[in-house]
């Protein structure tokens, strides 16, 4: 199996379910609860409870969010101890307000407290890196912290998670480094002028992307490589309890058939599921995930 970090962000995710259509300059009646999130840290979550022991770097703070966020991932038997510890400051925080048919309406976030994971704490944090086949970022880093690790670990299995269409563009001049580009088509087009959704694709691998992995909704996935192609639906959902997260969902479970060296169609197979139980959950993580609930699927 391939010893895994995922390095990235964490934060304590607030919800609004809106329980009718939003009315801006307003108050709005809504289902509000607290969750804990991040696209690293869903992506490392969904690895875990797939049964993988699995490294988090990250960062927390020393407000009254740390310390749960970090007890949660200790009871998930993540491995946390590189992390760093920074006082005097706020835990990263997302909120998110979904409309009453659970899609996202807007989304805020308060993550400054990322910028502490720069080049000079990933050098001193080299040894522990190395140590480790495949490494998951996300763009919430640092652009400078994510040249430094594409560059210095090109050696490795290097998996990317877009996160947004705003930070994506980070990856610009980059996309030679990166073994694997999990995005949207919404962070594609960020990417690529191109005209339609196949010269997108096209664009970024004759750039030096080595494989992509575009998601688009409840609509076809692609994933493409230089060799290789494999188009295929989501599994359908009747009933979407909550977007957010399914997509990290979907890496996490992708990159479970990576570490157990599947095929590429197997690992794809493993992230429709994981993506499915996710859209059914009220948290951007369905703690339910197993990969015995996997095989039932």
């Amino acid at each position: 199996m391939l010893k895994t970090l995922v390095i990235g962000a964490q934060n304590i995710d607030i919800f609004a379910h809106a329980e009718s259509d939003c009315t801006l300059n307003d108050s709005n009646s809504a289902r509000i609860y607290m969750a804990f999130g991040g696209v690293a840290c869903n992506i490392v979550t969904n690895i875990a409870l797939l049964g993988n022991k699995v490294s988090f770097l990250t960062v927390f703070g020393n407000d009254t969010f740390s310390s749960p966020a970090k007890t949660n991932l200790q009871n998930l038997s993540i491995d946390i101890h590189q992390s760093l510890d920074v006082k005097n400051e706020r835990n990263s925080i997302y909120m998110a307000v979904m409309d009453k048919d659970n899609d996202l309406f807007i989304g805020l976030n308060d993550m400054a407290i990322t910028d502490h994971l720069n080049v000079a704490f990933f050098e001193e944090k080299a040894d522990f890196i190395s140590g480790f086949d495949l490494l998951v970022l996300d763009t919430n880093l640092r652009q400078d912290a994510l040249e430094y690790l594409l560059k210095t670990y090109s050696d490795k299995q290097l998996i990317l998670d877009a996160v947004s269409a705003e930070k994506v563009v980070k990856l610009n001049g980059l996309l030679q480094y990166i073994t694997l580009l999990k995005l949207n088509v919404r962070e594609l087009k960020a990417l690529s002028d191109k005209e339609s959704v196949e010269e997108r694709v096209d664009d970024l691998l004759n750039r030096g992307l080595e494989k992509i992995l575009l998601t688009n909704s409840g609509n076809e996935i692609i994933y493409k490589s230089t060799v290789e192609q494999i188009n295929a639906m989501p599994l359908e959902v009747t009933e979407i309890v909550n977007t957010s997260g399914a997509g990290d969902a979907f890496l996490g479970g992708f990159v479970h058939g990576l570490m157990h060296k599947m095929s590429s169609s197997q690992c794809l197979e493993i992230a429709k599921k994981s993506a499915y139980l996710t859209l059914r959950s009220s948290s951007s993580t369905n703690t339910n995930i197993s990969l015995s609930e996997i095989e039932k699927l």
